[in-house]
């Protein structure tokens, strides 16, 4: 897995947020440091989007979806750490 691919488009690289944090090859240092890359991508398209300034690649189910998405996969991930 190349990291700095995953960290400029996660998107392009897992699909969904879901398939980063199911795999096994990505320790949860970089999941963790991948989906914040993600989150602030989706952010910033958020913000064009309300701005009436859609970016070419809006992601499948729309930005809000997905970001809410990459938000809840952070959570998971942080609620394992804390309870291992």
């Amino acid at each position: 897995m190349d990291l700095e691919r995953a960290m400029k488009n996660p998107g392009a690289t897992f699909g969904t947020p879901e398939v980063l944090e199911a795999s096994s090859d990505v320790s949860t240092e970089h999941k963790r440091a991948i989906l914040l890359q993600w989150q602030d991508q989706l952010q910033q398209l958020q913000t064009a989007d309300d701005e009436n300034m859609p970016g070419p690649e809006a992601p499948h189910g729309g930005t809000g979806e997905m970001l809410k998405r990459v938000t809840t996969v952070l959570a998971r991930l942080s609620a394992a750490s804390k309870s291992g």
